[in-house]
């Protein structure tokens, strides 16, 4: 009996060899047929954000601007909210400390959450797109419109004070074609 066991287990673990370099071998295949690009290649491949005009393809960089920058906003944010749950999981941190990394969590989720609803809302009003930005108590939002008219100004003002909670005159407003 012992020896039919002995004689099973190796005929697993050779079936798990097996397997393993069948499924190794099949990534090295794969990885040839895709090549990886760096982010700051991307943006040189082609559009992002293409536009129909007379049967051409037209390049929209004012398109691309505003999806790169919200990449590199998740990017930042991701390394941020990971640090912080790297300071909340590490048992030698200070009771003091791992509040204020709560805080600093939380103070991101309900900036996220501002961003989103802000850009969202002012697509909504017929803006074709939106970037939020607010640090120390000023708020930014760039529109991508060539030219803002008086009225859309105040819109989108009054739009950002009132879910972020600030006067109007900390409202800046940039429109990016």
């Amino acid at each position: 009996m012992a020896r039919y066991k002995k004689a099973l287990w190796f005929g697993l673990i050779l079936v798990l060899c097996g397997a393993t370099f069948w499924v190794i071998s099949g990534l090295d295949t794969e990885l040839q047929e895709y090549e990886v690009l760096p982010d700051d290649e991307l943006l040189t491949i082609g559009p992002l954000n293409e536009t129909r005009e007379k049967g051409d393809w037209v390049y929209d960089q004012g398109g691309v601007f505003f999806v790169e920058y919200r990449l590199q906003r998740d990017r930042i944010r991701a390394q941020e909210v990971e640090m912080l749950e790297d300071v909340l999981n590490n048992p030698n941190t200070s009771t003091e400390a791992k509040v204020e990394a709560e805080t600093l969590l939380l103070e991101i989720v309900q900036l996220m959450e501002q961003e989103l609803l802000i850009e969202n809302v002012l697509k909504a009003q017929g803006f074709d797109d939106a970037v939020f930005f607010f640090r120390n108590r000023v708020a930014t939002v760039m529109i991508k419109k060539g030219e803002l008219s008086e009225r859309e100004f105040i819109q989108v003002t009054e739009t950002v004070a009132g879910i972020i909670g600030i006067e109007r005159e900390e409202v800046q407003v940039i429109a990016r074609p």
